[in-house]
């Protein structure tokens, strides 16, 4: 078991706008990232690494090849980028920044037409997730549980791709947004799905920092350490008072 309490800089490349604007979200998390102009501006950040996002179009993707030189100018860190979608000068970008790639991956059709507002299928997904692996890129599957109905089609998938690692989520409700009085999956129901997914795959599983926090957040962190997890992010307080020295690794779980 790994702990990791990353001291990786958000990044926002498109400020607090975004035209996708997903129901779970709402751009309300771009508000905590940084701009990375500002960044640059200072004299000397002690960063060592950074994950690029932002809002993304009504595609679905991330303006990247728009603020390539923005980017090159980070090169010299460790880069995680969360894209969503790629065009070809896109894909072009992030073999130059030599990136590692947090795509997020669902087989919930209702998902991608409901909560992302997407013009996309699950076939669409599969394909973008095969497209990066094939020009040699580290991609590193993120799956929110607890969006949709189809959260065991999902990791199934994930079986047969068999990624090297992947980052497990769960949805958590914020305000102001369509979803803010979703229920959040329940401890059972995670449990029966963790086993089997865990049964099925022989990577690496980390439990991501999207997940709600208190109690629940207590009891999905001692399943994850139960069920045979090889990660958490940011582990509950109690979990790490319980458990006492533990490796940490002090940058994302997508390195």
């Amino acid at each position: 078991m790994i702990f990791y309490d990353p001291r990786t800089v958000a990044l926002s490349l498109t400020g607090i706008h975004c035209e996708l604007m997903c129901s779970h979200c709402k751009g309300h998390y771009l508000k905590t990232m940084q701009s990375p102009k500002q960044v640059l501006s200072q004299k000397s950040f002690e960063a060592k690494s950074f994950l690029i996002s932002g809002g993304f179009t009504k595609e679905g993707y991330l303006p990247l090849a728009e603020n390539k030189e923005l980017l090159l100018e980070f090169k010299n860190a460790k880069l995680n980028v969360h894209p969503g979608f790629l065009r070809s000068e896109d894909l072009l970008v992030l073999k130059e920044l030599d990136a590692v790639v947090s795509f997020d991956f669902t087989q919930d059709q209702k998902v991608i037409q409901e909560i992302y507002h997407l013009p996309y299928s699950p076939d669409d997904y599969l394909l973008q997730y095969e497209t990066l692996i094939k020009t040699g890129l580290k991609v590193v599957p993120h799956i929110c549980l607890g969006l949709g109905s189809f959260d065991e089609k999902t990791l199934a998938s994930l079986v047969n791709l068999n990624p090297e690692k992947v980052v497990l989520l769960i949805f958590r409700p914020t305000k102001q947004t369509p979803l803010q009085n979703k229920a959040v999956p329940a401890i059972c129901d995670l449990k029966k799905l963790w086993l089997k997914f865990r049964n099925a795959y022989s990577g690496k599983i980390i439990l991501g920092c999207m997940r709600p926090g208190g109690i629940y957040r207590l009891q999905v962190d001692s399943l994850a350490l139960e069920i045979g997890f090889d990660g958490i992010v940011k582990p509950s307080p109690a979990l790490k008072a319980k458990l006492g020295e533990v490796k940490t690794f002090k940058q994302c779980c997508a390195f």
